[in-house]
Parts: structure tokens; sequence; C-alpha cells
């Protein structure tokens, strides 16, 4: 009799530590969302909406930059849920360095609010940019929380369509033949790009290998600079209905993709 006692003891607090094990999970990582320089929260709200019809349990955050740089959180965090933060600048602000710097108080900032060990990143557009030199800066200190998966969506790595070498050809291991200036500032990354961390590269291919502003050669050259690196390295080109660059995080395909890396 003792030991059936014991025994159904012991099931309730294995079944209590079963329970508890994913809310633990869920509140100790973070996935971050950057717009676009000429975008806004509004297009990172889609894949947001798509994975919460898709029933992923999230605690949608909020992370306002102003034009100065100061940082303004909101949003409450709950048990059982993946924590996704919708940062937006209120500046669209054209220097990477200066954007670089504002996401790593962004990140920085929501870590000591919500108390995350591990996150992801997303970014739109530029929004790469900003946060591959926050990368460069800041990866191998110690100062930013693991980095588990990282999402490009749209990356003008290489340079937008008005830049020289944008749409420069690629060797078999991802080097342009011809860098763009900026490109240069992130080869960092092929010494200090966290070895914890998976990448899923999405780029559209409207017609001519572009998404009607980036070039695909430029999106994809994000691949020289991560691997070999990277846990792992996967690239998603998507055409047709909605492939132009701000159309993207609005395709299904895209939030398919997105979802599918980040969270099932």
């Amino acid at each position: 009799m003792q030991k059936k006692k014991w025994s159904l003891l012991l099931g309730i607090i294995l079944g209590m530590m079963m329970l508890t094990i994913p809310a633990r999970a869920a509140t100790n990582s973070a996935t971050f969302i950057f717009h676009d320089r000429t975008g806004s929260q509004r297009d990172e709200t889609p894949l947001v909406t798509a994975a919460q019809k898709d029933g992923v349990k999230l605690s949608v955050l909020h992370a306002q930059v102003s034009a100065q740089g100061k940082v303004r959180l909101s949003g409450q965090l709950t048990k059982e849920t993946a924590p996704v933060i919708e940062v937006e600048f209120a500046k669209h602000e054209g220097s990477y360095s200066k954007t670089a710097q504002w996401s790593y108080q962004v990140i920085k900032q929501a870590r000591a609010k919500w108390h995350f060990k591990t996150m992801n990143l997303v970014g739109i557009g530029t929004g790469n940019m900003g946060l591959l030199n926050c990368l460069t800066r800041h990866a191998d200190t110690g100062q930013l929380p693991t980095l588990a998966k990282q999402v490009a969506i749209a990356g003008p790595f290489n340079g937008t369509h008005i830049q020289p070498n944008a749409d420069s050809k690629l060797m078999k291991n991802g080097r342009p033949y011809h860098m763009n200036m900026l490109y240069h500032e992130l080869l960092g990354l092929k010494k200090t790009y966290p070895k914890s961390s998976a990448v899923l590269n999405i780029y559209g291919n409207r017609a001519n290998h572009s998404d009607g502003t980036i070039a695909n050669s430029s999106s994809r050259a994000l691949k020289y600079l991560v691997t070999p690196r990277a846990k792992s390295y996967q690239e998603q080109a998507v055409k047709g209905t909605r492939a132009g660059h701000d159309q993207l995080t609005r395709n299904p395909q895209v939030q398919t993709a997105v979802i599918k890396f980040l969270w099932k």
C-alpha cells in the first residue's frame, strides 16, 4: 500500500514537470522581427498573424525605437507561448551602423525585461543589414543571447538595384565576383557568425532573377557570409503572385516557410 502511494506521488511530480517544461522553454527564447527601411511594423504583422492562424501560440510584444534611438517595450508575456517582438523604427535611418546599434539595444533591453536565453532573428529587406552589422559587432562578445535561428527575407546583402555590383554573379561558394562596399564590411562574419544558428534565406523572383528591387544574386550572397559556420543553411525562391519585394511577408509560401522553420 505504501509503495502504491509513493508511485502515485512520483507520477504526479513527473506529470507536473512535463507540464512546466514547455512553458520554461517558451519564455526563455524570443523571435525578433525587423522591417525594411521603407517599411514598418505592418510588414511584420502578416507573419505573426499567419502563425497564430496556424495554431502557434504566441505572445506578441512590441519594441518601438524613436528617431533618437530610445527603445520602448510593451506587451505581456504569458506562459506556454513563444514570444515574438515586432520591432518598429520611427525613423527610416539610412546608416546600417546606426540601425545595428539600435537593433542591439532592442535585443539587450528585451532580454533584460523578459529574461529569455535564446533568440531567433527575422529580417525583412534592409532590416537584414542592421541585424548582420549587429552580429558583426557583437556575435562573439557574449553580449547577445544565443542565436538559434535566423530568417532573411529579401536581403540586399550585396546592395540594392541602385547600388554598384548589386547584380554581380556568384561563385560556386556563394561569393560575389564583384563586392559592394557594404558587403565588404560584413566579411568579418566568416569568422564570427554563431555556430549555433540555422539559417533560412528567402527571396522573390518576380522576373529577371529579381524581386523588383533586389537582385536574387544579392540576396543569395548571404550564403558566403554565414557558411560553413552556420549550423545549417537553406534557400527558398518564391515566384508567382506576391513575389515582389514589398509583398513577400504577405505571400502564403513565405509565411508557411517561416512558420515551419521557426515554430514547427
